[in-house]
Formats: C-alpha cells, structure tokens, sequence
C-alpha cells in the first residue's frame, strides 16, 4: 500500500543562500503569472503578453542584465553570460514562457484569478506556478544570486526560453538552431520534467521515498486509419461499411499491442531500487536484474504506475466521419491513434507493425504527426552527479532513480547543441498538488517549495559553471 508523502519531511538545509530575498523572488514569479502567455498560434497569439514577461526579466535581474546578453529568437528567449574560460562547454538552464490556457467553463472554480498572480501567508497562485514559470524565474533567480556575490562563472551559462512548448515546440527548435549556427554548446542541459515525490510501493518499495532525474523522454506519434466508403442507403451493406472495416482494424491493432519490454533507463531504475525492493514480484526479480528483465517487463506492464515505462502505448482518440442517421451509411471514416514510443522505438517502426496488424481490412495508414524519442544519456555523463548531489542535499532519504519523461519536453530539440540532458523540475510539491494544479484549476505553489528550488539550482551552478572543480 502506498504511502502517503508530505514533501517537507524531506526539507534539509533550507538555511542555505540566506543571502537570498525570497520573499522577493516569490513576488517577482507573482509578476511573471500575471503575464497571460498563452500561444495559440503565430497570428492568434497575443504576444504583447509575451512582451510584458520579458520586459519583467530585463527589469527584475539587473546582475544578468549587465554581465549577460539578451536576445530574442522569435518570441524565444536565449541569454548568454559569458564565462571566464569561454573553450569549456557551457552550462544550459531552459524553461517555456508559454502557459496552457484556462479550460472554458471552469473559471468560477479558481479560488484566485488565474491570471492574478495572488501572494498569501503559503501560496504564490496562478497558471504556470507549477508548469513552468516557476522553474522558468528560479533559473533567473539562482544565475542572479551568483552573480550578485561578485563571483563570475568559469562556463558560460544559457538561459533558453521557448514561446510555445505546449503546442509544438517551434521556439524551442529555433533556438537549438540559432545555437548551431553560432558553434554554441553546452555540457550538459536541465530542462522540466518529474516534480512529486512518491511512494516505492508500485516499484515493490513501499515506504521508500522516490523521484527521478530523467535522462529520455517517449517520443510521440499519431496515425491516421482511413477506410474508405461511398455511403449509401444501409438496406444494402454489401461488404460491410467503412466503419465497421475500421473498427475491424482498430479491434487488430488493440489485440497486437507492443509487447513490454526492460529499457536500459527502467534497468537501471529498479537496479537503484533493488536495496529497497522487499515485496513480491520485484524482490525476487531484482537480485538479477539484467537476467530477468523480461520477467520484469511483464510484472511492471501489470502495473498501472509502471506500465507506460515499459510499453510503447497505444490509445486510440478520436473518430470522424460517422453516419448521424441508422439508416444511412458512413462515407470515409477516420481514426487517430496515439502512440507515446519508448526509447530506441522509432515512427516508421510502429507504423510497419501497425500494417501488419491491419492487413486485409483495406484500411489505410498514414503517419499524422511524430516526434522521435530522445536519445538516451548517461547517468555517467556531464552534470548528473552535481544535479543528483544537490537533489540529495536538500531532500535527503529520497532515492533518486534515472528515469524517462513519458510526455515531452522542449528539450529534446537540444540535442545537437549539448552533451547530457536531464529532465527534473528542482520543485517538491505533494504529489495531489501536481495532479491537481498542473494544466487544472488553482494552480499553486508552496513559498517554501518555491525557495527550495532555488536553492537546489544555485547550488547546481554553484558546483558546476561556477566552479573549478567541474
């Protein structure tokens, strides 16, 4: 049974970088939730709004604004503070300065204004204090500490903020581009991903407390079925309607799902784990971890927490083109189903078992969309030890565990341009906070959440753009 976390049972150190106003830092990330960036597309998008959160950053941060450089790529943000030593790798902090807009409908729900940016005795309350503009201002506020101190960074740092990551991650591939044309590139590179803490029971680890730095993310890949009709009077069905040839391949497709599979991350997850496994399947499995991994496969594809880590999913969404009388019969009938690939797992690759599956139905298939899964990293490679050490210092007694992201993130667009990237937001919320506040109603973070990441981030570049050591 798991077990019910409170995060700030794993708070230490919150003494650290006293010098820091963080009563401050929490209004100056209220100001950035009052900025209403939500894009909707290039002509639709009000990018005044934009405008107005970024004239907040070249106003709040006046060390980054003096050693640094600010420029804009598109609506995307890349600023750059140069290092002392500018031949070594730089380190990269990205964040997106896009939020999801407000569900219609719900508006009389939010117990402050979305857009308010409110401040009370625990919370700072609007849309994105959790996705992302407080990982977005906790990068800021970290790179400013520093260099308030009077200290200089020995590697460059950027400051990479795209416009649209809820959509489609166009701003994101514009930097990445503008990097690579300019022969920029980082060591290693932090972008999003896991926030909560949560209990090990899905893992065979009830008790522990566990969270991840993620080193890859699932890709995403839509295929459209077609099956083609003329329609027609449904006395005479001769052949069967399009729809029901689709729903036959759809029923094929569910039936020759992906089979599970143990992905060198998930590996290595449950080998970090396997000191804390004491519950059946997993504890018998875990001693040998490389030997069972089909085993382990399987057991973790049972699990509801587990099973998108070892599975290419399939969900089928959306369905157009049916008949809206009985007695008529559909013309062309169209499916789009959602696949979310593992690792190593590749668009073209789905595509040909899906038309395996489906021969003979004469449905047709067509890739809609793709992003490709991201390559995966190290846990030995460039800034993991230092992001890990500075998790584990401010939340001791959490197992940190590689992992991978299951939706996406901007910064598979980076790959070409950096070393090592990991994905893990430096914020604790509960675990129903998240559910609950990221894309939902009063979103919300905790003033003490909020500076324990900070905390977290400066002292990542402490020990590594600012440090000889690295």
């Amino acid at each position: 049974m798991s077990k019910k976390i409170n995060p700030y049972d794993y708070f230490a150190h919150e003494d650290d970088y006293a010098g820091i106003d963080y009563d401050a830092a929490c209004s100056r990330l209220a100001e950035a939730l009052r900025c209403k960036t939500v894009y909707t597309g290039a002509e639709s998008t009000d990018w005044g709004e934009f405008e107005k959160l970024q004239g907040h950053i070249r106003a709040s941060f006046p060390h980054i604004m003096a050693a640094g450089a600010f420029e804009l790529v598109g609506h995307s943000v890349l600023i750059t503070v140069p290092g002392t030593e500018p031949d070594l790798d730089a380190v990269q902090l990205i964040a997106h300065q896009d939020v999801v807009p407000v569900v219609p409908g719900t508006e009389g729900e939010w117990l402050h204004g979305p857009f308010s940016g409110d401040i009370d005795d625990e919370w700072v309350w609007g849309r994105g204090a959790l996705d992302i503009k407080d990982m977005l201002m906790a990068e800021l506020e970290a790179t400013e500490h520093l260099l308030a101190s009077g200290r200089a960074p020995r590697r460059t740092v950027y400051l990479a903020f795209g416009e649209d990551e809820e959509v489609r991650s166009l701003g994101a591939t514009a930097l990445a581009a503008h990097m690579e044309s300019r022969g920029l590139r980082s060591a290693f590179l932090v972008d999003e991903g896991t926030t909560t803490l949560f209990d090990g029971a899905a893992y065979g680890a009830p008790g522990t407390a566990v969270s991840d730095i993620c080193v890859s993310q699932k890709g995403y890949l839509d295929i459209e079925f077609v099956a083609r009709g003329e329609g027609g009077h449904s006395s005479n069905p001769f052949g069967g309607t399009s729809l029901e040839r689709l729903c036959r391949a759809v029923a094929l497709l569910a039936a020759s799902k992906p089979e599970p599979e143990l992905g060198s991350i998930v590996a290595g997850t449950f080998e970090a784990l396997a000191p804390h496994i004491t519950k059946p399947p997993f504890a018998e499995l875990v001693g040998d971890v490389e030997g069972n991994a089909q085993a382990i496969a399987e057991a973790a594809s049972g699990v509801r927490e587990l099973y998108p880590f070892v599975c290419t999913t399939v969900a089928v969404d959306c369905l157009e083109g049916a008949s809206t009388a009985a007695n008529v019969m559909p013309g062309d009938v169209r499916a789009t189903v959602n696949f979310r690939l593992l690792p190593g797992t590749t668009g073209p690759d789905v595509l040909a078992a899906v038309e395996r599956a489906i021969a003979g139905t004469g449905v047709e298939a067509r890739i809609a969309h793709e992003t490709p899964a991201g390559r995966v990293d190290s846990v030995d490679g460039p800034g993991y030890a230092e992001l890990k050490e500075a998790l584990e210092h401010f939340h001791p007694g959490v197992a940190w565990v590689p992992s991978f992201v299951c939706g996406g993130t901007d910064s598979v667009r980076y790959e070409r341009v950096c070393g090592s990237i990991m994905r893990v937001c430096p914020f604790r919320p509960a675990p129903e906070e998240e559910a609950r506040g990221v894309h939902g109603v009063n979103e919300r973070i905790s003033k003490r959440t909020y500076a324990q990441g900070i905390r977290v981030l400066t002292r990542l570049l402490e020990h590594t753009a600012f440090s000889t050591d690295f």
